[in-house]
């Protein structure tokens, strides 16, 4: 367990709507937060799910030659965050160029403890605190109103307009036995 991330889903063949570019995607499993409507409530509980080698990931990311970054989100991707230093450390040492961007439900100042500061060194772009419904503006990027954007690197400064004035799209990809809907919905659609 120990060189293993709890995963919900990933998105291995990369989606344009969850940051700019093509980027592949984790979905962390397990989240302290329980927000009301959550886009993603299947992450929400703290159980074991698909436990998938660290190494594998990585592999997985670095024979994608199509992506221009990383996604994580969850649940709450603060959870594991050791983890998921150790991930993207062996990815950007390999392909220092991808982005990182990554969602949580704790605000910043919060993100205060040893691990989850080394996690912060390896991401360019934070989206924190909870999602609230009644602020969701179905604008940006962000969930809700009441998040912040926070470029924690200038590495996608030149993309800051995509984070605050790009609409919101839903990606649907459909496999042999499942399908699965991408993006950030519109507040309409969350109801």
């Amino acid at each position: 367990m120990k060189d293993t991330i709890n995963i919900l889903d990933l998105c291995e063949s990369g989606t344009n709507v969850l940051g700019p570019g093509k980027r592949y995607v984790i979905w962390v499993q397990g989240c302290p937060f329980n927000c009301e409507k959550c886009t993603t409530p299947e992450g929400i509980p703290i159980r074991l799910n698909k436990l998938t080698p660290i190494k594998s990931i990585v592999e997985s990311i670095l024979n994608n030659h199509e992506i221009e970054g990383i996604t994580i989100s969850g649940g709450e991707p603060f959870l594991q965050a050791s983890k998921l230093s150790k991930l993207l450390a062996d990815v950007l040492q390999i392909k220092p160029e991808l982005s990182v961007l990554v969602f949580t439900g704790y605000t910043y100042k919060r993100l205060d403890w040893a691990k989850a500061k080394d996690f912060l060194r390896y991401i360019d772009v934070l989206i924190d605190g909870q999602y609230i419904d009644k602020l969701n503006n179905g604008k940006e990027l962000k969930g809700s109103s009441n998040q912040k954007i926070i470029f924690l690197t200038d590495k996608l400064r030149d993309e800051e307009d995509y984070f605050y004035t790009k609409g919101r799209n839903l990606e649907v990809i459909v496999e042999a036995s499942s399908q699965t809907i991408i993006g950030i919905p519109s507040r309409q659609l969350n109801h």
